[in-house]
């Protein structure tokens, strides 16, 4: 999506309202973009993000999402370590997700003993630049899938339709642990309209009839070029098939593009206009949608999680109606026993004192 750029810093009109970006990055990597190579530091994303009004960002290490053998291949543990290394703001709290890499790390034990030991608020994985496709390592990416289960941590992906990031096989793992959020970014990133509008209604169909827990964000629909009418026509679809509710806000930054806080601004501005010509006409579910959408959905999804909590009391219910039917059986089968032994003892002494049954030496 180009945003044309701004010789000096004009706030936009959506300064006011506060944000929270679900897609930040630090660490270093190959931007085929720019076809240089470059390195992020936290300092770049408040840079960008702090005169926007937006005061939460979910942050991951590119460093560890490199393939393996690549020129800045970071294991998960580097990448982690990156992470906790990152400096907060005073303004604008920067808060963890752990980069994961199904397919080159064989087992989930790493990851795990990391969540165990510190503070994050999700697991990334990137298919596409880790090169190890959902596909291909469908049971892999489950097995991390089922540890953010037990852990509380909602898992987000980077999704497009190249043989690595699929959305439809995302969606399968999702529909793995129906229960588990999971996130799209880009919901299907540079895929044709046809191919993007596929994935939406894949995704709608899953959600409307409680199959999975998706969610998408709305970074970077078509990537870049002047593809602003087909960005509005994506972001239409998803509030009609999807609703607010399960719509993020992410930029990507400090990306490209969404490393100057002047294309940042234009980009917020975008997403607005967007949002308010489809609730044309009803201000105030403009407005409701519009808070769910920048903050109030990923505030929910990464810090209050009462997802977690309620899924917790379901599983609790669940073991609880278990243990009263376990006791239940136990119990009855307690009484057949005693029963048998009642009536086994009460024939034995009849048959005892039946001259027939008398056993002579």
């Amino acid at each position: 999506m180009k945003i044309q750029s701004v010789g000096m810093f004009n706030p936009s009109f959506t300064s006011e309202r506060r944000k929270f970006d679900v897609q930040g990055h630090v660490g270093s990597t190959y931007d085929g973009i720019l076809n240089s190579d470059v390195c992020y530091s936290p300092k770049n994303i408040v840079d960008t993000v702090e005169v926007n009004n937006v005061k939460k960002v979910l942050v991951s290490s590119l460093s560890s999402l490199n393939p393996k053998g690549g020129k800045f291949f970071h294991t998960e543990a580097d990448g982690a370590e990156e992470l906790l290394k990152v400096s907060k703001s005073d303004k604008v709290e920067l808060l963890p997700l752990i980069s994961c890499q199904p397919g080159i790390s064989q087992d989930i034990s790493v990851v795990e003993k990391l969540i165990n030991q510190n503070k994050f608020y999700g697991m990334k994985f990137h298919p596409t630049m880790t090169q190890k496709s959902v596909k291909d390592n469908f049971d892999l990416y489950s097995e991390y899938i089922s540890l953010a289960e037990n852990k509380g941590l909602p898992c987000v992906f980077h999704s497009s339709t190249d043989g690595f990031s699929d959305p439809a096989e995302i969606v399968k793992l999702a529909e793995n642990h129906p229960k588990h959020p999971i996130v799209l970014y880009h919901i299907d990133l540079m895929s044709s309209p046809n191919q993007v509008e596929k994935s939406i209604d894949l995704i709608a169909d899953s959600v409307n009839s409680s199959k999975s827990n998706l969610f998408v964000d709305i970074s970077w629909l078509t990537g870049f070029g002047d593809n602003a009418k087909q960005n509005e026509n994506i972001i239409n679809k998803v509030l009609e098939k999807i609703g607010p509710n399960r719509i993020l806000f992410g930029s990507d930054t400090p990306i490209s593009e969404m490393g100057d806080k002047n294309k940042y601004g234009a980009f917020t501005d975008f997403v607005e206009n967007t949002i308010k010509n489809f609730y044309k006409g009803d201000e105030k579910e403009a407005e409701l949608a519009l808070n769910k959408i920048f903050y109030d959905n990923a505030e929910e999804l990464f810090v209050n999680k009462r997802w977690f909590l309620e899924n917790a009391k379901e599983q609790m219910k669940g073991w609880s109606n278990k243990n009263i039917i376990m006791t239940c059986g136990l119990a009855l089968a307690g009484i057949l026993l005693i029963t048998g032994l009642v009536l086994t003892g009460k024939n034995r002494k009849k048959y005892d004192d039946h001259a027939s049954n008398v056993v002579k030496g």
